[in-house]
């Protein structure tokens, strides 16, 4: 039976999801700011000879970038536009579209200074008024995001399991004070607040970014957004070893592996490999399946009967690959 307490406790809602808007907002803060660029030099070398791409996201607005938050308009329409956690472009850009005919001219945002808020509120209302300066920034935009999305979907399963555990950290207990580093005064004397509104029920997004420098913080009045940066380096990484990772589970049984050994000596059908293990054939199919599955293994159907070989190229790839996870160093950070 419930105490009263429980029976009137407010459950929280603490979800996380990657963000094409959040990633792309960081980008266009590599590109319209030089000092941006020389604290990220990775990030600013996404923009090595299309210096008129970087010129053309800073002067867009016709006014210093320096001095004004850039981005934060497309973080608001995606959020008006329900689009914050979609990944497809397609869908986003159509998304931020539709969500400036929708999107208010007040905004209650209290992780914007009040400069920042007017500043987002006179871009929302250029781009209502004028269909054709809305066209030229979604050309924009997807001119900015088109060259990073297919090494950005790459990493999508890394970029979510770590939002993962941002969640499950935050739910154990770990304050966020502890989980993320404040990028900005704003959010450092919030914090206290934001926890005391999630434990009230207001929904709580972690959004973890691939292209991202610090921390990043969106208060909406149904939504808290807090950006939290994966890294680039460690995203790679775990991007290229994720594969070599399921290919050695898969030789990692001895018997799946004594059969590697066998077929790379002699092609064996499924029935000989049984004979010679002392093995149940449904058996000796599962772990061949397995060795199949990562490519380690391949069939040929000879004279009726399916003969199974090891593959000589996949097992060389397995070892080199295994080679260069473990002993390749990382290159130098400028």
């Amino acid at each position: 039976m419930l105490t009263e307490e429980e029976g009137t406790r407010t459950a929280r809602s603490v979800t996380s999801a990657p963000s094409l808007a959040c990633d792309l907002t960081w980008l266009l803060h590599v590109a319209a700011r030089p000092s941006m660029q020389v604290r990220y030099p990775q990030l600013a070398e996404m923009f090595n000879g299309r210096e008129d791409l970087a010129d053309r996201v800073r002067t867009f607005w016709g006014e210093d970038s320096e001095d004004v938050l850039t981005g934060t308009e497309l973080q608001v329409l995606a959020h008006v536009g329900g689009a914050l956690r979609t990944t497809d472009p397609d869908n986003f850009f159509s998304a931020v579209e539709r969500a400036v005919t929708l999107a208010p001219l007040e905004l209650d945002m209290p992780s914007e200074s009040p400069e920042d808020i007017e500043a987002i509120v006179v871009r929302i209302g250029r781009l209502k008024e004028s269909p054709m300066l809305l066209r030229e920034y979604l050309d924009l935009l997807e001119e900015v995001w088109t060259p990073v999305h297919g090494a950005w979907q790459q990493a999508l399963p890394v970029i979510a399991e770590s939002g993962d555990h941002m969640v499950a950290e935050y739910e154990r207990g770990r304050s966020l004070s502890t989980l993320v580093t404040p990028g900005c005064d704003i959010f450092r004397d919030r914090i206290a607040l934001v926890e005391t509104g999630v434990d009230a029920g207001r929904p709580l997004l972690f959004v973890p970014c691939l292209f991202f420098g610090s921390s990043m913080y969106l208060e909406f009045p149904d939504l808290y957004v807090i950006g939290i940066g994966v890294g680039q380096g460690d995203a790679a990484a775990r991007s290229r070893t994720e594969s070599v990772a399921r290919r050695l589970k898969a030789v990692a049984d001895p018997t799946r592996l004594a059969i590697l050994h066998s077929l790379a000596a002699a092609p064996s059908t499924v029935g000989e490999l049984a004979v010679l293990f002392r093995l149940a054939q449904p058996t000796v199919s599962m772990h061949v399946k397995v060795l199949r599955q990562n490519g380690l293994v391949r069939s040929e159907r000879v004279g009726g009967r399916l003969r199974l070989t090891a593959d000589p190229v996949a097992v060389e790839s397995l070892l080199n690959d295994m080679r260069d996870a473990v002993l390749q160093r990382a290159a130098p950070v400028p």
